[in-house]
């Protein structure tokens, strides 16, 4: 250990942050499976909703989205689907994964109550978190 060695200080590098949540109305983790379907297309391609809440979600697929401002159809367990108006917010390639935040640009008010039912009765654990 040398003269300068003596002043020369430890580096300490800070901790990772805690992920702290920003959105006023914040997502419910579901991590469910589902399907897409875009407008003018014909077939549904499966898909999985990791988040969701009355303004967006997460949603990661294997292709890539082309239109960032679309309309689509989004169907859970083969008895919630909801037709939706939508604009990608960010996107991110994960694993070969593209993950995709999306915001619904409009819902109409028929989707949002079947959308809290789906949660009751399939994501209840996650809905009682944030009421």
């Amino acid at each position: 250990m040398g003269l300068f060695n003596f002043f020369r200080k430890e580096k300490d590098f800070p901790a990772k942050p805690v992920f702290v949540e920003k959105r006023l109305l914040p997502r419910w983790k579901i991590g469910a499976p589902a399907k897409i379907r875009w407008q003018g297309s014909s077939d549904y391609l499966p898909c999985e909703v990791r988040d969701l809440n009355m303004r967006g979600f997460c949603l990661v697929v294997t292709e890539k989205i082309t239109n960032y401002n679309t309309s689509a159809q989004l169907y859970f367990n083969e008895k919630y689907f909801f037709d939706i108006e939508i604009c990608v917010t960010w996107h991110k390639e994960n694993d070969g994964k593209q993950i995709y935040g999306i915001s619904f640009l409009k819902v109409r008010d028929s989707d949002r109550e079947k959308m809290y039912r789906m949660m009751k009765e399939n994501f209840a654990d996650c809905l009682g978190k944030f009421l």
